[in-house]
């Protein structure tokens, strides 16, 4: 199999996860959804080893790890931004928003603490 089956392979099973989330979210039943996701995992692994081409190189590397930290950095900025903004308009009268202003503000502290441990465990895994 080519890397072009494969990826429609992936896009169709991840409309397929999409279908049947949704229909078990309208019949309210969460094994629908598991069996679901666990058959669309079954099938990518059987399509993954299929593939007679190379599905990563150098280059997909690199395009993952700049993609990774870029996205590490918008999202905690954005939660950080989202959490103090919301702590600030408790003052001006909604109280609800203080408790979701502090969730988005250690949410955007947790992510940078597991950040940095990841970013040292793998500075001294790798001889750094």
């Amino acid at each position: 199999m080519d890397k072009e089956t494969y990826n429609r392979i992936k896009a169709a099973t991840a409309v397929g996860i999409g279908i049947i989330t949704a229909i078990s979210a309208i019949k309210n039943t969460w094994a629908l959804a598991t069996g679901g996701i666990i058959l669309a995992m079954i099938v990518l692994i059987v399509a993954k080893r299929q593939v007679g081409e190379i599905l990563y190189d150098e280059r997909t590397k690199i395009v993952r790890e700049k993609s990774a930290n870029a996205t590490i950095s918008v999202v905690t900025v954005g939660f950080a931004a989202v959490g103090l903004g919301l702590i600030e308009t408790s003052f001006w009268g909604y109280e609800a928003n203080m408790e979701l202003g502090y969730i988005f503000a250690y949410i955007a502290l947790l992510i940078m603490m597991i950040n940095g441990i990841f970013n040292w465990y793998y500075n001294n895994q790798l001889g750094g």
